[in-house]
Protein backbone atom coordinates (compact mmCIF):
# COMPACT_ATOMS: atom_id res chain seq x y z
CA UNK A 1 0.00 0.00 0.00
CA UNK A 2 1.18 3.13 -1.13
CA UNK A 3 1.42 6.43 1.16
CA UNK A 4 0.10 9.59 0.34
CA UNK A 5 1.90 12.67 -0.20
CA UNK A 6 -0.32 13.90 2.67
CA UNK A 7 0.46 11.14 4.73
CA UNK A 8 3.60 11.48 4.37
CA UNK A 9 3.79 14.84 5.32
CA UNK A 10 1.63 14.37 8.40
CA UNK A 11 3.85 11.80 9.38
CA UNK A 12 6.78 13.49 9.41
CA UNK A 13 5.17 16.60 11.01
CA UNK A 14 4.23 14.23 13.91
CA UNK A 15 7.54 12.51 14.04
CA UNK A 16 9.50 16.26 14.87
CA UNK A 17 6.60 16.55 17.12
CA UNK A 18 7.07 13.97 19.10
CA UNK A 19 11.12 14.37 19.10
CA UNK A 20 10.60 17.98 20.26
CA UNK A 21 8.28 16.73 22.90
CA UNK A 22 10.95 14.61 24.17
CA UNK A 23 13.87 17.04 23.90
CA UNK A 24 11.63 19.25 26.36
CA UNK A 25 11.05 16.44 28.89
CA UNK A 26 15.14 15.88 28.42
CA UNK A 27 15.78 19.18 29.66
CA UNK A 28 13.34 18.98 32.55
CA UNK A 29 14.90 16.23 33.86
CA UNK A 30 18.40 17.57 33.32
CA UNK A 31 16.97 20.53 35.01
CA UNK A 32 16.08 18.39 38.15
CA UNK A 33 18.90 16.55 38.32
CA UNK A 34 20.91 20.05 38.50
CA UNK A 35 17.92 20.42 41.45
CA UNK A 36 19.14 17.77 43.32
CA UNK A 37 23.02 18.56 43.01
CA UNK A 38 22.23 21.94 44.51
CA UNK A 39 20.26 19.78 47.48
CA UNK A 40 23.67 17.41 47.69
CA UNK A 41 25.86 20.55 47.94
CA UNK A 42 23.68 21.56 50.57
CA UNK A 43 23.53 18.35 52.51
CA UNK A 44 27.48 18.16 52.35
CA UNK A 45 27.68 22.07 53.05
CA UNK A 46 25.54 21.58 56.33
CA UNK A 47 26.37 18.09 57.55
CA UNK A 48 30.17 18.26 57.03
CA UNK A 49 30.92 18.58 60.96
CA UNK A 50 27.54 16.87 62.15
CA UNK A 51 26.32 13.87 60.45
CA UNK A 52 29.40 11.88 58.77
CA UNK A 53 26.97 9.61 56.83
CA UNK A 54 24.78 12.40 55.72
CA UNK A 55 27.73 13.95 54.36
CA UNK A 56 28.73 10.90 52.73
CA UNK A 57 25.08 10.03 51.31
CA UNK A 58 25.35 14.02 50.28
CA UNK A 59 28.93 13.28 48.55
CA UNK A 60 27.51 10.06 46.54
CA UNK A 61 24.18 11.83 45.50
CA UNK A 62 25.88 14.64 44.00
CA UNK A 63 28.81 12.26 42.25
CA UNK A 64 25.87 10.28 40.45
CA UNK A 65 23.36 13.98 39.98
CA UNK A 66 26.46 15.39 38.08
CA UNK A 67 26.88 11.90 36.35
CA UNK A 68 23.21 11.89 35.37
CA UNK A 69 23.22 15.58 34.63
CA UNK A 70 25.99 14.93 31.79
CA UNK A 71 23.96 12.40 30.76
CA UNK A 72 21.09 13.82 29.93
CA UNK A 73 22.86 16.61 28.91
CA UNK A 74 24.80 14.49 25.78
CA UNK A 75 21.25 13.18 25.05
CA UNK A 76 19.92 16.79 24.52
CA UNK A 77 22.67 17.48 21.93
CA UNK A 78 22.21 13.74 20.58
CA UNK A 79 18.58 14.17 20.11
CA UNK A 80 18.87 17.73 18.73
CA UNK A 81 21.15 16.87 16.11
CA UNK A 82 19.22 13.76 15.11
CA UNK A 83 16.14 16.29 15.30
CA UNK A 84 17.92 18.20 12.73
CA UNK A 85 18.61 15.36 10.60
CA UNK A 86 15.16 14.66 10.24
CA UNK A 87 14.14 18.15 9.52
CA UNK A 88 16.76 18.42 6.66
CA UNK A 89 16.02 14.53 5.29
CA UNK A 90 12.08 15.95 5.22
CA UNK A 91 13.49 19.20 3.16
CA UNK A 92 14.89 17.06 0.48
CA UNK A 93 12.37 14.48 0.14
CA UNK A 94 10.15 17.83 -1.20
Amino acid sequence: MKMSTQDYNKNYQKEVSYQKTMLKNLSRWQSFFSMLVGISILMMYFFVKHNWWLFGTGVVLGILNVVAVFTVGYAIYRGKQNLAKVIQYYGHQK
